[in-house]
């Protein structure tokens, strides 16, 4: 027996409380624990403690003797800190590193975190075999699926074969995990699927691996094979944690749930039979889908479908493999708003072959269908997909730093691969962010009650329906115009943050600097610098006569950087005070306002100084 194990779930998303919860890591702990080995679980997600303590506590005891983490390759720093921290405290630790993050680019990723192993694809039965060799004094390099240190030198083994028989594995470690805690965390604006419950307790599961598709942008780690469990070991996993837990509703992750319509049929049949309520949602492909499924599905609970459109161009499409039409995509948004299905959709900007044409011919259909709200964003190349590969090679990225970089740039502003021009690039950007914030299909609000500190009950009427809807439990977040669904008829539609009272009144506090910064009297400096087509996006349409003087950000990689005419500033406090004591501050439309207006503050700027555009941006004007 292997003791003295503990798992480190990274923190995924330091600007928000809400995370997806860590399924991966749950079933390698379920995986350690049926075999008897005594496992620990920090879950570094849960409170706002600096992770670096948080660990640091963990580990003071002297109690663990191997360290496992893993997540994306999007997670990277996030599990560097990790290693690092670990690594600090006591050097004898074994760290063991898996996930997608490792599956993608091993030796990429094995150089940068230096951990004792890595392991390749599904972990769940190699990580038993590996702590037991190491626990008996046995040599390893006979596992299949694992990497590590032989003088100096990274040895990969042979990869290890998919799991055909998904019963086999254990159910994720609920206990371990507190999955108590996080379902009573959720409130109903968490995410874009938890709307349909004010207490939503929402649980991801997955009935199946594997995706047979070989999409240009997308990387699976857990192979391309595909294999299901059986629907009774789904259902009775089901019953479990919805009689153990109290769990509402279910965030079915399939990649091709629908390839097996007999399968899914039976799944929809089994849920029907529960004595409980359950509603889920799920993952579609667009040319999966026909009037009688839909009905089926929706009879059985389903609310919500995630498709992944990516481009309204057919040559697009077709240079992205994804093996679908814009005319299957148009019927895929019909059939499932007729069948009452929610829809969240998914356009992505940017492939190799993107023109002006096929760029703006998705523009117009988002534009065409409005209504639906359906995400733009741009190509991100992670590591693993077939366009990293593309941009390593176009882009010389011949060493670890230079692909290292290249990642950051794809987390967090995703580089031109696309046959635009640079400056016509930036203009898709902008035209992207424009019709996003001119979006004017908004709901109404017929009522608004604070029950606590920034928490309502909100009563809005649906544009699609007419419905009146009531919404508690609300925790609005303070990110400008947001997105609501109607629980009705499952469609989304644009609210104003002036729904709520502490909303409104930031709002009247911010519309008077506003108001100053637009006579064009004072100097503005603008932090931080977002992508630049973005900025002349909000700039064109909120920031006509604003007299911008000069731009600072916290990032290191963009201070020094050129950005609009001017050179970024570090802001700091030293270049705070070189400022005259009437400059003003504006914080663009970013996730991160909250963190940027108490820095600013903490700085010494005066709040009367500071205006913050996502509590100016209300509706559909200004």
């Amino acid at each position: 027996m292997a003791s003295n194990i503990l798992i480190i779930v990274p923190r995924f998303a330091a600007y928000r409380s809400v995370y997806e919860f860590p399924l991966g890591l749950a079933y390698i702990s379920s995986c350690l624990k049926c075999k008897d080995m005594d496992t620990d679980i920090l879950n570094l997600n849960q409170g706002n403690v600096n992770v670096v303590e948080l660990i640091t506590n963990k580990l003071q005891t002297g109690k663990y003797k191997y360290v496992l983490t893993g997540g994306l390759s999007a997670h990277y720093k996030q599990i560097k800190t990790i290693l690092d921290t670990v690594r600090s405290i006591d050097p004898n630790i074994k760290i063991i590193v898996g996930g997608g993050i490792i599956t993608s680019t091993p030796e990429l990723m094995y150089r940068y975190l230096l951990p004792d192993y890595i392991v390749l694809g599904e972990g769940e039965l190699t990580i038993v075999e590996l702590i037991n060799e190491l626990e008996n004094g046995k040599k390893v390099n006979y596992i299949n699926g694992i990497g590590y240190n032989l003088n100096n030198e990274l040895i990969i083994t042979k990869p290890r074969a998919p799991i055909l028989e998904l019963d086999s594995i254990p159910w994720p470690d609920f206990q371990g995990f507190e999955i108590s805690t996080y379902l009573e965390a959720q409130s109903p604006n968490d995410i874009l699927y938890s709307y349909v419950d004010d207490n939503s307790r929402l649980f991801p599961m997955i009935s199946s691996r594997g995706c047979i598709y070989n999409c240009t942008f997308c990387f699976h780690p857990l192979g391309q094979k595909y294999r299901s469990r059986s629907v009774s070991n789904f259902v009775a996993e089901v019953k479990y944690i919805s009689e153990t837990y109290n769990v509402k509703g279910l965030a079915i992750l399939d990649e091709l749930l629908s390839a097996d319509k007999v399968r899914l049929y039976e799944i929809c049949n089994r849920l029907k039979e529960l004595p409980y309520k359950l509603y889920w949602m799920c993952q579609l492909r667009v040319d999966s889908v026909d009037a009688e499924m839909l009905q089926i599905m929706k009879e059985a609970g389903c609310y919500l479908i995630s498709y992944g459109f990516e481009s309204a161009s057919d040559r697009i499409l077709k240079s992205m493999r994804k093996n679908i039409t814009k005319d299957q995509i148009r019927n895929a948004l019909k059939l499932t708003r007729e069948a009452g299905i929610g829809i969240q959709g998914y356009f992505i900007f940017g492939d190799t072959m993107e023109t002006k044409e096929t760029a703006y011919e998705t523009l117009a259909f988002w534009e065409e269908h409005k209504d639906y709200h359906i995400t733009l964003g741009c190509i991100r190349p992670y590591p693993g997909s077939i366009l990293w590969d593309k941009a390593i090679t176009k882009y010389d990225l011949n060493t670890d730093s230079k692909q290292l970089d290249f990642l950051d740039k794809c987390i967090n502003d995703p580089p031109n691969l696309s046959c635009l021009n640079d400056q016509e690039w930036s203009e898709l950007r902008k035209d992207i962010q424009r019709v996003l914030l001119l979006n004017n299909h908004f709901g109404s609000l017929i009522s608004s009650k604070k029950v606590a500190e920034k928490v309502y009950e909100i009563k809005v009427r649906c544009p699609h329906c007419n419905t009146d809807i009531i919404y508690n439990n609300f925790k609005q977040r303070i990110l400008g115009i947001f997105k609501l669904t109607c629980r009705s008829c499952n469609q989304s539609f644009n609210m104003s943050p002036l729904a709520f009272g502490h909303v409104s009144d930031d709002y009247f506090r911010n519309i008077k600097v506003y108001n100053k910064l637009k006579e064009g009297t004072v100097s503005v400096i603008v932090t931080p610098c977002m992508n630049i087509g973005e900025f002349i996006a909000m700039k064109e349409i909120a920031l006509q006569g604003v007299n911008i003087q000069g731009f600072m950000d916290i990032d290191d990689d963009k201070v020094g950087t050129l950005y609009s005419d001017s050179i970024i500033k570090k802001r700091d406090q030293d270049n705070v005070n070189k400022l005259a004591p009437d400059t003003y501050f504006l914080i663009p439309l970013t996730r991160f306002a909250d963190k940027i207006f108490n820095h600013l503050i903490s700085l010494g700027i005066n709040i009367e100084n500071i205006c913050r555009l996502d509590e100016i941006i209300v509706g559909p004007t200004l």
